[in-house]
């Protein structure tokens, strides 16, 4: 079994208190609305391929490294969703060289992403 392998990226607040706020899908990308302790920030993904959301006991193989105690921000370097598509004979995304994967994760849900970029952009926002 290939073990998922994630590596935090830097945000500038922690913690165990994570919920999402807002997901939204358009022609301009995938935009994440969370809330880390309090602080809200939005997370934008440019040249999305695809992504998902599932509740955080569905993806227990993630928890070793992907856990709100490391982060909430990931991205995946080996094994995660991506592995798991392309057994998948119709899974033409893999071709793409240039193809990312980030996990985002909570304490109800997490969202997986699948996208041409380095790394999301993370804005903090103001009340």
């Amino acid at each position: 079994m290939l073990e998922t392998k994630g590596l935090p990226i830097a945000t500038d607040y922690l913690g165990d208190e994570v919920r999402f706020i807002r997901l939204c899908y358009d022609s301009q990308g995938l935009d994440i609305e969370v809330s880390v302790e309090g602080c809200r920030a939005q997370v934008h993904f440019d040249s999305v391929v695809g992504f998902r959301m599932l509740d955080e006991g569905d993806l227990m193989e993630f928890w070793t490294e992907c856990s709100l105690s490391n982060g909430w921000l990931f991205q995946i370097s080996n094994g995660g969703w991506y592995r798991q598509e392309a057994k998948r004979s119709g899974f033409m995304a893999s071709a793409n060289l240039k193809l990312q994967e980030f996990l985002l994760v909570s304490r109800g849900e997490c969202v997986s992403v699948f996208c041409e970029q380095d790394e999301p952009k993370v804005c903090w926002l103001k009340d």
